[in-house]
């Protein structure tokens, strides 16, 4: 008895990005949307040595990006149920907030199951201490 096995799959891009990814992201002013390659060579393989943290959602590498500035890379974890659509809305909302208090988004990665993020690197700093260093902190010696 002949077995006959029919394979479905979505036509990907050379980027391994799905068209619908590359026209929903084509709305999303202000980021950009990086290889996953790119952002392994900047981590240089996602380096132990470049991780700079780890938290319940995934790890945080710190890399050098091709236009010189420093970015934190969040590698999200593949355990997310989070779908393409909805990782790519909330990146629409993250890029239209722009608050001095909030580090940028740079951009991301959405690349087969890859979910990464890449935003602005605070050297030597936490979100906690910037805002301990601001007029709060200073009024209150």
């Amino acid at each position: 008895m002949p077995c006959f096995s029919l394979f479905c799959c979505r036509r990907l891009n050379s980027a391994g990005r799905t068209p619908e990814v590359d026209e929903e992201f084509a709305v999303i002013e202000n980021i950009k949307l990086y290889s996953y390659k790119e952002l392994r060579a900047v981590t240089d393989d996602f380096s132990p040595t470049n991780k700079i943290g780890e938290g319940g959602f995934g790890s945080v590498y710190k890399g050098k990006l091709k236009n010189g500035k420093l970015a934190a890379i969040k590698v999200l974890s593949t355990e997310s149920q989070q779908g393409t659509n909805e990782f790519l809305a909330e990146i629409k909302a993250i890029s239209e907030i722009q608050h001095e208090n909030l580090v940028k988004l740079y951009g991301c990665c959405v690349e087969g199951l890859h979910r990464i993020l890449v935003y602005n690197y605070m050297e030597n700093n936490s979100l906690a201490e910037t805002l301990l260093e601001g007029t709060w902190h200073q009024s209150m010696q």
